[in-house]
């Protein structure tokens, strides 16, 4: 038995070796397991690198089902998982010069048949289905993220995506191979190959603050969490994070931080993927961002931030791709600090569960203020594949509050939505999950000063709740105050090629009854605005409320006209997007 094993190791190092060579040059061919390892590979003129996966990574369900082959070179080293519907998830990547025309051939294990190629407006030229399961394209602008759905079937199809990074710059360090800590850069520097921080630091977490750096070159996986505190600090790098249990990026009282360019990655187990907690000033950028299967597997989970900016992101993640939330519970919100000025662009987001972009649902902050997702792709957007069209609060893009706080100047601009079921719910409630998750509206809030510019969405997923807009305020009969939903605004937007222009438009359902309006002055234009921020804060209309949401008087003007109220606390709401309480006294 020991000699057939050795035989048989020697005769996989054989074939690596020969998968090393250019024995698949001149022809693809058909999938092969082998394949999917991948070569280490730099082209003659230094333009594009491919990465092996590393010998000792062990975290797959089997092979992944795809071939990626570059420049008719050299395969690249790809990852993965199955999904909660058995569905096979691979991924991987490489890096060439932006500009420089690099061939991809992808190579599947079974057939496409109708498969999606997105997103949309990715810059591919060539596209060529060359036989029922070879596709190839040619890519030449860097830093996009492409992704292969087989059959359109986004649930049990298999599925491909691809990260083509730019080359990055390496820092400057002495050793560049395997692990090291070089003092003149302060930078962790992880080689190509795996590594398991639990051998190296406490509790398998490397934490850097104060200037230090953490650097994963491209083939490198570290299995762990990279810790970013402090101010000063950057993690950066084409490789990969990987966890089976814990988180694989945590930024916690962190400001002037960068994060760049890696793969965070979470092998088929429930919890957060990547945290930003009571952090200010981050910049974070090019990053990846995947797990496929098991409960919370939240992408991004965003507490108490403030002045962030996100671009370039690539989230799948089994429940919510981007979470909003403020955990700080049995808080009055108003004592509490806010998320603001959170700006989210270039984003490519797909959720198996919950919500694509959300805000909440614990929301113990004193106010969700100027948050903006720009120019994004939402690939696929799932509610619940255990309780499908049963949860009433989930959604593509949206706010589920289950505590009283304020919602206000919320951008959602240039969406592309390819596939959801509800596309927007935005309200309060008192318990999530069942009950599982109390909430407390004692406390006052609204949500108000939305808008949706340039929002398209043509596909129907055929349910009963596909591209619905749900608007639900808060009454309830035992006192807790009354919360509204109102001046929001629907620009440009388009469900399934027609105008989402009216109150009376089939997809739009609010709980607002005979007796009680909670949601009101929605407004409709079809056509988008060019520059949303700066069109709503130009006007100057503004209207006078109480905190029960009646409309006491309006005018235009920098300063309102109070004189004809008698004393309370209102809310002044302006066109402009931008809205405050006033005391009349």
């Amino acid at each position: 038995m020991d000699r057939k094993l050795s035989n048989c190791r020697l005769l996989w190092a054989l074939l690596l070796m020969f998968m090393g060579s250019t024995a698949y040059a001149s022809d693809p061919g058909s999938w092969k397991t082998a394949k999917t390892v991948g070569q280490t590979y730099v082209s003659a003129d230094g333009k594009v690198k491919t990465y092996a996966r590393p010998d000792d990574y062990d975290l797959l369900d089997g092979a992944p089902r795809f071939n990626v082959y570059v420049n008719g070179e050299a395969y690249t080293g790809l990852y993965g998982s199955n999904n909660t519907w058995g569905g096979n998830v691979s991924f991987g990547y490489f890096d060439f010069e932006d500009g420089t025309p690099v061939e991809v051939t992808i190579v599947c294990r079974k057939a496409l048949g109708d498969y999606d190629l997105l997103p949309w407006g990715a810059e591919l030229d060539n596209v060529e289905l060359v036989s029922d399961k070879v596709l190839k394209f040619t890519i030449s602008k860097a830093n996009q993220w492409i992704t292969i759905v087989q059959d359109g079937n986004y649930t049990k199809g298999d599925v491909l995506h691809l990260f083509c990074n730019a080359i990055d710059e390496a820092p400057a360090v002495a050793n560049t191979e395997g692990y090291s800590y070089d003092r003149n850069t302060r930078t962790y520097y992880f080689g190509p190959g795996y590594y398991d921080l639990s051998e190296k630091f406490t509790d398998g977490v490397l934490s850097v603050q104060g200037g230090r750096n953490i650097y994963l070159a491209g083939g490198a996986v570290v299995r762990g969490t990279l810790q970013l505190k402090g101010s000063g600090s950057k993690i950066y790098g084409h490789g990969m994070v990987v966890a089976a249990d814990g988180r694989q990026l945590d930024c916690t009282y962190a400001s002037s931080g960068e994060v760049e360019g890696i793969i965070c990655h979470r092998f088929k187990n429930g919890g957060w993927q990547t945290t930003y907690t009571q952090s200010q000033n981050l910049a974070i950028k090019d990053i990846k961002i995947i797990c496929t299967a098991g409960g919370s597997t939240d992408g991004m989970d965003l507490n108490y931030c403030q002045d962030c900016t996100f671009d370039n992101i690539f989230v799948r993640a089994f429940d919510d791709a981007v979470a909003i939330k403020a955990l700080d519970a049995d808080h009055d919100p108003a004592t509490l600090p806010a998320n603001k000025n959170l700006t989210f662009t270039r984003m490519q987001l797909w959720n198996g569960c919950n919500n694509a972009f959300g805000m909440g649902a614990e929301t113990w902050a004193s106010e969700y203020e100027n948050i903006k997702l720009l120019d994004s792709d939402i690939l696929y957007s799932y509610d619940d594949p255990g309780y499908h069209e049963q949860l009433d609060e989930r959604s593509a893009m949206n706010i589920c509050a289950l505590e009283g706080t304020w919602f206000h100047n919320i951008l959602f601009d240039n969406i592309r939505v390819n596939k959801c079921e509800r596309l927007i719910a935005l309200g309060f409630k008192d318990n999530f999950w069942f009950g599982s998750l109390s909430g407390d509206q004692s406390y006052e809030g609204g949500i108000y000063d939305v808008t949706f510019n340039n929002i398209t969405c043509p596909n129907n997923s055929g349910s009963s709740i596909a591209n619905d807009v749900w608007l639900y305020g808060w009454h309830a009969d035992d006192g807790t105050p009354d919360k509204f939903i109102h001046d929001i605004d629907f620009c440009g937007v388009t469900i399934g090629g027609e105008p989402f222009n009216s109150v009376d438009n089939i997809h739009l359902k609010t709980n607002n009854t005979d007796d009680l309006t909670l949601v009101y002055d929605l407004h409709f234009c079809e056509t988008a605005i060019a520059s949303p921020s700066s069109a709503l804060k130009s006007r100057d209309r503004y209207g006078i409320y109480t905190l029960s949401g009646q409309k006491m008087t309006e005018g235009t003007g920098t300063e309102p006209d109070t004189t004809a109220l008698p004393p309370a606390v209102y809310i002044v709401k302006r066109d402009s997007g931008l809205g405050e309480k006033i005391v009349v006294k």
